[in-house]
């Protein structure tokens, strides 16, 4: 998605996250959001998420979900999949079952279908790479986009070893895990690079009172900045 600053004021691109807590950790899609509109992007997020939920229970509505009503009606230009972090290790048949069906679904309703790539665990990191071979593989399968979050976050520890990414659980993010999967994001919807990002990303509450989505270091914000850059060139390449 490439939106100009030019073209800002009549389109708005809407792109709507399905996932679990790996998105709604620190608030993923308000933070791409306020990215964007950081570089005269207008871009509105919305989420259709819930704790441990993976695709099948989307594809079902199970645990409330309304997701295929959401893509149905919700006019969205972009769709973000993400599976439970699990599932392409324990479940790689039903990741490409469901991935292919709500794929199919987002592009008969003319939205573009991404492919968040999630990390594995902090104990496991050699299991990358077969996270990242099955979400490679629905990418071939169905042309839709990968987004390379797991690879920017090996990146980020091979050069900085114990860089902090990782919440106390060991699988989810922390505030600055979360801040380098935006980082992604913000590359991959905008086609702009992220580097020169604010590290502090402020919006207002329902009162009109500051409300501050996340706060991080400027040198830690630019060390992420740089390496989203380096893996979505890469993976450009």
């Amino acid at each position: 998605i490439n939106v100009s600053r030019s073209a800002q004021s009549e389109k708005q691109e809407k792109v709507l996250f399905v996932g679990n807590s790996y998105t709604y950790f620190w608030n993923l899609p308000q933070a791409v959001a306020l990215m964007a509109e950081s570089k005269g992007i207008d871009l509105k997020t919305r989420q259709s998420t819930s704790g441990g939920a993976n695709w099948g229970h989307h594809w079902r509505g199970e645990r409330q979900l309304e997701t295929l009503d959401r893509i149905k009606t919700g006019n969205f230009d972009a769709v973000i999949l993400q599976n439970h972090s699990l599932s392409a290790l324990n479940r790689p048949d039903s990741l490409m079952h469901f991935g292919q069906m709500l794929i199919d679904l987002i592009e008969t309703h003319e939205a573009k279908a991404y492919l968040y790539l999630t990390w594995p665990r902090k104990e496991a990191p050699d299991k990358q790479k077969a996270i990242a071979g099955k979400y490679l593989e629905l990418s071939k399968e169905t042309g839709a986009t990968i987004v390379p979050v797991g690879p920017a976050w090996l990146e980020a520890i091979s050069q900085k070893p114990g860089f902090p990414l990782y919440d106390d659980d060991g699988s989810h993010p922390s505030t600055l895990g979360t801040y380098l999967t935006a980082c992604v994001f913000f590359g991959v919807l905008t086609g702009q690079s992220p580097v020169g990002l604010p590290h502090r990303l402020i919006t207002k509450d329902a009162d009109g009172e500051k409300l501050y989505i996340t706060i991080q270091s400027e040198e830690n914000a630019r060390f992420c900045q740089e390496v989203a850059d380096k893996i979505l060139a890469e993976f450009k390449g």
